[in-house]
């Protein structure tokens, strides 16, 4: 009986270690490592732009606003998904595929992007007199499409960083103060 009871905490205990481990497992990988179809169709969507990163998705991964389902069984199937990550001098960007090539989810960042008048019209709106210290274009595309602006103002010691959708609407603000800096 009691080796019975040791057997089943043990085996209960691999599972469980094995469900929590594999929760966020990513695998970097060379770009050769990376099925052609996958490959390709990166090139496509992203023409000259050159990948920093690859990586194999073995596992269930929840991100931001996406969940890949790793291997379709646990009989030694290839992985289903695969990550690339891109740098460049205005853009950061991640982007996951599946086995055959199909773009599911896509993070852009986009430095030094001429803001759309709706946006500038609508920031300047709220806070005149205020100077745009950063923008950013933020590009989702998954299960929700999302492009938005994240603007950083400041005014004398007051700072707010906005999040403003493409037609102007404010979706978020953050307001900070600093203090003046002292010589």
């Amino acid at each position: 009986m009691k080796r019975i009871i040791t057997t089943s905490a043990l085996a209960l205990t691999v599972v469980a270690g094995a469900f929590s481990q594999s929760a966020q497992i990513k695998i970097k990988a060379r770009e050769a490592e990376i099925p052609v179809d996958v490959v390709e169709s990166f090139k496509k969507d992203y023409k000259g732009t050159d990948a920093v990163e690859w990586a194999i998705v073995p596992a269930v991964i929840v991100g931001e606003e996406y969940v890949v389902s790793g291997y379709d069984n646990l009989n030694g199937e290839k992985p289903t998904s695969y990550e690339v990550t891109l740098k460049g001098d205005d853009i950061r960007a991640k982007a996951v595929y599946d086995k055959n090539g199909v773009l599911r989810y896509s993070k852009e960042v986009i430095t030094h992007t001429a803001l759309p008048d709706a946006v500038r019209n609508a920031v300047f709106k709220k806070y005149p007199g205020y100077t745009i210290l950063k923008d950013q274009e933020i590009i989702n595309q998954g299960k929700f499409n999302l492009i938005h602006y994240r603007v950083v103002l400041e005014k004398g010691t007051e700072k707010v960083t906005l999040a403003v959708n493409d037609s102007g609407k404010i979706l978020k603000e953050i307001k900070q103060s600093h203090k003046a800096k002292h010589t």
